[in-house]
């Protein structure tokens, strides 16, 4: 009886044991699969850093990015030569002859175009948090004035009944590089070129832009049609911001529409900008300039 007892406690305790181990290989699995899903997500970060944030919209002739990619196809079958595009590496020439160095980053109206480079070592000194409220896509910095300013307007839109998201804000040279080369490599220079800034070309560089969104349309044209696009069309310019690429503006600006995308550059000169009609790029351009 006793050997009887003793063989079933044994047996409950082996199962025990056995049941502990499948557990924990169970979470270890769990957890590495996991692990393993969050270096995958880092790895593709670059390229959907912000939920396609650069994707290729109606305005710029592409139905989207891969039509970008039949076009370049297309280019090719008609004889056309494309460039060697495999073998760019950006960033090494951001500072090269042909390109003025802005001086000052830190000016707000600097002019930070294709014609145009912000040094390789220029960052903010005064970048501060996005809040959470703001449902930023990632942990996001912009620059002290700017943000304050953001937190005014937000809390304006809200008071509207329009809620705004942050998708992007500050980035550094070195993370625009890795988002430009990344766009380059997979469908090619010429559409990149269109959507995606060099570094050293990005106003995202400044830490005084702003990517919105909020809507089911994120990122492409049919945002400016949004609640929230319409609002951001109407009143950003009451807190400093401006809209850099508008609708019919890839003439002048080399960038395709981005209704999301706008610049602080101070309530004042906001103002000045609305009322002059012009592309903020032309504005600018009228404005003192400091180049090395």
């Amino acid at each position: 009886m006793v050997l009887r007892k003793c063989g079933i406690i044994f047996s409950v305790v082996a199962a025990l044991i056995v049941l502990g181990l499948l557990t924990y290989m169970a979470f270890d699995l769990f957890y590495a699969e996991n692990k393993y899903s969050g270096a995958e997500e880092e790895k593709d970060e670059l390229i959907n850093q912000t939920a396609e944030e650069e994707s290729l919209t109606d305005e710029s002739g592409f139905s989207s990015v891969e039509t970008g990619e039949n076009e370049e196809a297309s280019s090719e079958d008609n004889g056309e030569e494309l460039p060697e595009e495999s073998s760019m590496v950006v960033g090494e020439d951001a500072e090269k002859d042909g390109l003025q160095v802005v001086a000052d980053g830190d000016y707000l109206l600097a002019l930070v175009t294709k014609d145009t480079t912000l040094r390789s070592d220029y960052e903010p000194v005064d970048l501060v948090q996005v809040p959470d409220y703001m449902y930023p896509s990632r942990p996001l910095q912009l620059r002290q004035e700017a943000m304050e300013n953001l937190e005014e307007l937000w809390s304006a839109a809200e008071q509207e009944g329009v809620i705004l998201h942050i998708i992007s804000a500050y980035r550094s040279f070195s993370y625009q590089e890795g988002l430009f080369q990344s766009y380059a490599d997979k469908y090619g220079v010429n559409a990149a070129n269109r959507f995606s800034a060099r570094p050293g070309q990005s106003e995202h560089q400044l830490g005084t832009v702003v990517d919105f969104g909020g809507t089911t349309v994120d990122l492409k044209a049919e945002f400016a049609d949004t609640d929230q696009g319409r609002w951001l069309a109407d009143h950003a310019h009451y807190y400093g911001f401006t809209l850099s690429y508008p609708r019919g503006g890839e003439a002048t600006t080399g960038y395709i529409f981005e209704p999301w995308h706008y610049r602080y550059i101070g309530r004042e000169a906001a103002m000045q900008w609305k009322n002059s009609g012009k592309i903020l790029q032309e504005f600018l351009q009228e404005k003192p300039q400091n180049f090395e």
